[in-house]
């Protein structure tokens, strides 16, 4: 009886573990069973059924037993066989086929298209008769070539466009110096001496005719004349040209360094260094451009808005006539009578082998010397280095 229950109880027991975890379940379950037998042996010193008649039996059984649950737990399926196929690393199985729905993407604005963007509002929202609003109706066009262009073609140098026996340097010289000296003999007209605050760079300048400051001191075109030129004034008539080169409107006293700076880029490339001038600078550009029919470039249009955003209120400047005078006149130093001299004995000179060759390739209007010389233009035009009443510098003029 002995023995029916005690194997019978093994071969229920290695049956148990096979149907609950296989090879490794009943390898599990033999060793458990045998080591209790054995343990049974070792305490007793016999168990009949078992065949294990001495305590030394019993120990053998032991180990066959902890062989048995060694073998169970090398030879069981991992957790990742038989758990979760995701975390096994095992894909799922293939089940119906579905097109994945596409996740909504949000495009960011480059920062190009950013300060576009920004530009165009802007412009939008202007008030009417301000500069930005008539940023808006500035065409705009890609930069032409500056094929053909000569400074000739805008006429004779600060032609005296207003009728006034004044020319135009003098004319803008006296608008734009403080604290200023007139000539006398020129009627109101000649700037002696002054003082420039200069708009481009907020220093101050000092002129005096009589001394080299005169030339720290320019004329400069707010839209260049090149820049007119790619911007539609190739098209233009020469009246018109002469017109827009010498318009007050365009026309301003800075220092030479920041106008030999600027050159003749546009609002693009340059600006005045001293920021606070930048909104006046453009808005006489705009006004320049509308009154003559110029376009700017995308890019000027982007630059001028930069600038115009800052002062949203701003309009454009209005040309207003240079009166005459306006100022103290120098007066001449007085006349000393003194005894005649006797001229000293001269010497002839020497006649030169040949008179001095007219100059090649000369401006119209230009400073020359020395007063009399001969040059060509070069369209072949003769020119004469000469003055006329109200302008004491020597000048090119046809011959």
């Amino acid at each position: 009886m002995a023995q029916i229950f005690g194997w019978g109880g093994l071969g229920a027991v290695v049956l148990l573990g096979a149907a609950t975890g296989g090879f490794s379940g009943a390898a599990m379950f033999f060793g458990l069973y045998s080591a209790v037998v054995g343990i049974i042996a070792l305490a007793r010193g016999r168990v009949g059924w078992a065949r294990l008649g001495t305590r030394a039996a019993g120990g053998a059984a032991c180990g066959i037993a902890f062989v048995a649950v060694i073998a169970s737990a090398l030879t069981a399926p991992s957790t990742a066989a038989t758990g979760d196929p995701k975390a096994a690393g095992v894909a799922p199985a293939a089940g119906p086929s579905r097109t994945p729905t596409p996740t909504p993407t949000t495009s960011r604005p480059t920062p190009v298209e950013t300060t576009v963007s920004l530009v165009e509002q802007a412009i939008a929202g202007a008030g009417p008769e301000t500069t930005l609003a008539v940023l808006g109706v500035i065409p705009v066009k890609a930069q032409a070539a500056l094929d053909g262009y000569d400074r000739s073609a805008f006429g004779e140098a600060w032609t005296d466009t207003d009728r006034n026996g004044c020319d135009q340097r003098n004319d803008i010289l006296r608008r734009d110096l403080v604290d200023k000296t007139l000539k006398a003999g020129t009627n109101g007209c000649a700037v002696v001496k002054g003082t420039l605050r200069d708009p481009y760079t907020g220093t101050s300048i000092t002129f005096n005719r009589t001394s080299s400051t005169t030339s720290a001191i320019q004329i400069d075109h707010v839209v260049s004349l090149g820049n007119a030129w790619a911007s539609g004034a190739s098209e233009w008539t020469a009246a018109k040209r002469a017109a827009f080169a010498n318009d007050p409107l365009n026309l301003l006293a800075v220092s030479a360094t920041a106008n030999q700076s600027k050159q003749s880029d546009d609002a693009a490339a340059w600006l005045p260094p001293d920021e606070r001038y930048r909104c006046a600078y453009v808005s006489r550009q705009l006004a320049v451009k509308k009154k003559y029919g110029a376009w700017i470039t995308a890019g000027e249009r982007t630059a001028m808005a930069e600038v115009l955003m800052a002062c949203p209120a701003a309009r454009l400047p209005v040309a207003r006539v240079i009166p005459l005078g306006g100022a103290p006149v120098d007066s001449p130093p007085p006349t000393r009578t003194s005894r005649p001299r006797v001229p000293k004995p001269t010497t002839a000179p020497k006649p030169t082998s040949e008179a001095p060759r007219p100059q090649r390739g000369v401006h119209p209007g230009a400073f020359c010397s020395p007063e009399g010389a001969l040059g060509y233009t070069s369209k072949g035009t003769l020119m004469r280095c000469s003055t006329k009443p109200g302008d004491s510098r020597a000048r090119w003029r046809r011959a």
